[in-house]
């Protein structure tokens, strides 16, 4: 027993702690336990060791406990191998019948029972010594029996033909499982072991006698035979795996099958003894054909993955190149698709995925090829199509997804938008091909969901900007590049601050400042929108106690809030903590919310509303009458207060009598239900008499003032708190400091156009440095405008290949590669100029 060696146990669980538990439970001087955080690791481990026993969590990511049994079955060197499953799940007779069915031998349930596990892992670890003692007791009896079959050789000695007899015995005694054949030096069956007659499906009567080659009727199996009997008589032995050779056998009923077949020789009184070991490899072959599909293809949908699209790619490249044909790249991307996830679940998302996997395959040609690269991303590749072929198909793939999904007691509407690329005309190598096919999906997001966009071989400045913006946005937090303004608020009656809008500001490094309507839709698409939300709270948190520590009355100040913000589980505790840690009283907090919000989910917006309300938050509806409330729910809002819509402000000043009842309506519904209200966008002296006139509490506007910074809102507040209460309000004549004008923000997009001040003189100074031809510039203006090199070619009444001829000429000059580099300059330039505006 001391001599045996150490017993390997399996542990297969994707939870470390788990493993970590099973290990300190059945952990044993006299085992060796190997883990495994897997099916695919169980089974790569299975090919290394041999084990006693196999404890097998059920619920696994990827292959789970079932899947990996009944593979660990299907192998016949570990089909014998003892199964516990170990599960969370309870012992209902039909989970307990699919482990049976599976190979299981017993379950153990979580949490484990120490004893009685460690119980189970002995016995099963007893049985294995026992075989373990019965097999080599087995190899010693054998051994013997050959040493006195030895020993009856050398002392019978009695013919020669009983001596040939003995040799083939002892030839067919050394293989085990395998059909073993013995052949002359002519290739002719002399004998077999009963495994041939299993394998083949002959009787050994209808093979002996025969030639080997009936048993490999492939070409190249019988030419490797014919060699090997060719030169058998040339060598004095063959030993070993050197002859070692994969060949494809024949059984009788004609199926072919894979072999691995080894050759040895003995000769004995002159006589020629040749041994042949087949082994069949349709297990083998047939599980590194699995654990192939499985590593280029994905799980849920079983299409080919990144990995494997990424070769097809390179493949489709070098054929296309070759017949000189074009390929198209779709890049397919599902709208929306977080808040199926987040909302319905995890299962309904991935029912989701297959389905529109099955829809895509549908579209699809026998030739074509569909990947899922990733969550709800898939790439298309369509041999020998050109762009008109590919825009059909993607117009097909926006027309079938129309169709609802009907998913479980949901019907899904559902849509996606695509980027397309062509070779050799978008790129000419898959690299590139796939950069531009993603461009043209960013923008068809940028142009609305369920839309399509062909890769535009000018790519303009805009395009360029909303890109970088969105890559730059995520290091704006920890960059500290967000900065609050605030907008006062007056009391129409008192004419003091009563209140005040904090809004965010984004000062780019690069780009300026940025205001909130570019940059929040990126934060909300990117799902930064709810750090950034925190943020902003934090930070007028702070701001606010900091203005009162220096001997201001305390004022209310308001912060927008979106709907991705309410959707937080923890959203009551975040406002909480942040309310304590900066020592804000609950009061002097205003949360906004638009109508629209609300009414995405009622009931529970309504909820959290109503514990804000009950901390003690001041509550207002933004924008209202911008969205469709229900006058019967609006009555349920617990909100304080309705923010009139500055674009119904604004038209008070045509002296519009609809716009003048409408303003007034809503003035009246809100008193009615005890709510004040705020009139937004007030820039004229007759807008706020009107107001005055209908009974508006507050209003803010650039009528007083424009979003400030802080310490200029801090210079209001003290110049409101020190007067006394004025009966007019009087404009503050505002001048922005040198801290607002940044550098970028002097010119607006209308600079940025192609027939902007600044671009035109970023152009010309481009031009001077770099030597740019006339010519060349007249393409390159074209270029920076987003026209490809066919549009080119129309504008300039020049051919498409002298269009490709000046663009390769100007970007060597500028030394860049492609037009994205290109438009990285003329930016960087159209900011230097900015500068130069500045300083002058």
């Amino acid at each position: 027993m001391n001599n045996i060696e150490k017993v390997n146990i399996l542990l297969v669980d994707d939870r470390p702690e788990n493993l970590l538990a099973l290990e300190a439970i059945i952990e044993h001087e006299g085992l060796n336990l190997v883990t495994a955080s897997s099916g695919e690791e169980a089974l790569r481990s299975l090919l290394k060791y041999d084990f006693a026993a196999i404890l097998l969590d059920v619920q696994m990511p990827g292959i789970d406990g079932f899947e990996t049994a009944k593979i660990i079955k299907a192998r016949e060197k570990t089909k014998n191998v003892p199964i516990l499953f170990i599960t969370a799940n309870n012992m209902e007779s039909e989970h307990i019948f699919t482990g049976y069915s599976m190979g299981a031998v017993d379950y153990i349930l979580k949490p484990f029972d120490p004893i009685i596990l460690k119980a189970k892992v002995d016995a099963f670890v007893e049985i294995y010594k026992m075989n373990r003692i019965l097999i080599k007791q087995a190899e010693i009896l054998t051994n013997k029996t050959i040493e006195l079959e030895q020993s009856y050789q050398e002392l019978s000695k009695i013919t020669s033909d009983l001596r040939v007899s003995e040799a083939l015995a002892n030839v067919i005694s050394e293989t085990s499982i395998d059909s073993m054949l013995v052949i002359d030096q002519a290739g002719r069956v002399l004998k077999v072991n009963p495994a041939v007659e299993k394998m083949f499906g002959y009787q050994a009567t209808e093979i002996l006698g025969q030639n080997i080659l009936m048993l490999f009727t492939g070409d190249e199996s019988q030419e490797y035979l014919l060699f090997v009997l060719d030169t058998i008589n040339n060598l004095e032995h063959i030993l070993g795996n050197h002859n070692l050779r994969e060949l494809t056998a024949t059984r009788k009923s004609g199926e072919e099958f894979p072999v691995e077949i080894q050759v040895g020789k003995r000769f004995v009184q002159d006589q020629c003894i040749v041994a042949c070991t087949v082994r069949d490899l349709t297990h083998k072959k047939e599980y590194e054909n699995e654990i192939t599909h499985m590593a280029y293809h994905d799980w849920l949908t079983d299409l080919p993955n990144r990995r494997k699209f990424n070769d097809e790619l390179k493949i489709q490249l070098q054929a296309a190149k070759s017949n000189n044909q074009p390929l198209a790249l779709l890049y397919v991307d599902m709208d929306h698709f977080k808040s199926i996830n987040d909302s319905l679940g995890h299962i309904v998302g991935d029912t989701v995925i297959q389905k529109m996997a099955k829809r895509l395959k549908n579209c699809l040609r026998n030739e074509d090829f569909v990947a899922r690269v990733g969550g709800d991303e898939f790439n298309i590749l369509l041999p020998k199509t050109n762009r008109e072929l590919a825009v059909e198909l993607a117009e097909e793939i926006m027309e079938v997804f129309k169709e609802p999904f009907l998913i479980d007691n949901y019907e899904l509407f559902i849509t996606a938008c695509t980027g397309v690329s062509i070779f050799p005309y978008d790129g000419e190598d898959a690299g590139t091909l796939v950069k531009n096919a993603d461009a043209a999906l960013y923008r068809a997001k940028e142009h609305g969901r369920n839309s399509f966009k062909v890769f535009h071989s000018g790519m303009n400045i805009q395009s360029y900007r909303s890109f970088q913006l969105q890559n730059d946005l995520r290091k704006a937090l920890e960059r500290n590049e967000f900065k609050l303004v605030y907008q006062p608020r007056i009391h129409i009656g008192s004419s003091k601050i009563t209140s005040a809008e904090a809004l965010i500001r984004w000062d780019h490094p690069n780009w300026g400042m940025i205001l909130p309507s570019e940059f929040i839709p990126l934060a909300e698409e990117s799902n930064l929108i709810v750090e950034i939300g925190k943020w902003v709270l934090a930070e007028a948190c702070r701001q606010n106690k900091a203005w009162q520590e220096a001997g201001l009355e305390p004022i209310r100040i308001a912060v927008n809030f979106s709907s991705q913000q309410f959707l937080q589980k923890d959203l009551i505790e975040t406002i909480s903590s942040i309310l304590t840690d900066t020592g804000t009283a609950p009061g002097m907090i205003e949360i906004e919310i638009t109508e629209s919000v609300i009414f995405k989910n009622e009931l529970a917006m309504t909820q959290t509303l109503k514990k804000l309300r009950n901390m003690g938050i001041y509550l207002s509806m933004d924008d209202f009458g911008m969205g469709y409330s229900s006058l019967k729910y609006l009555r349920q809002f617990p909100v304080h207060s309705l923010k009139i819509d500055k674009s119904f402000i604004q038209d008070l000043s045509s002296r519009s009598p609809e716009s003048l009842s409408l303003v007034s309506a809503i003035v009246s519904l809100a008193h009615s239900l005890k709510l004040s209200v705020v009139a937004e966008g007030v820039e004229t002296e007759e807008q706020l008499n009107q107001l005055r006139d209908l009974d508006c509490e507050e209003f803010q506007g650039y009528y007083f003032s424009p979003p400030v910074s802080a310490n200029e809102f801090e210079d209001f507040l003290f110049k409101s708190q020190d007067k006394a209460v004025e009966t007019n309000i009087k404009p503050i004549a505002y001048k922005p400091t040198k801290s607002v004008i940044h550098k970028g923000s002097a010119f607006d997009e209308s600079d940025l156009n192609p027939n902007g001040a600044i671009l035109n003189a970023a152009l010309t100074r481009i031009q001077t440095i770099y030597s740019i031809s006339t010519r060349e510039m007249d393409v390159f203006k074209l270029i920076v405008e987003g026209l490809s090199n066919k549009e080119i070619s129309e504008q300039l009444f020049i051919s498409e290949h002298t269009v490709k001829n000046h663009i390769t000429r100007i970007f060597q000059k500028l030394t860049v590669n492609d037009r994205l580099q290109a438009m990285a300059k003329v930016y960087q330039t159209c900011i230097d100029e900015g500068e130069g505006l500045l300083l002058s």
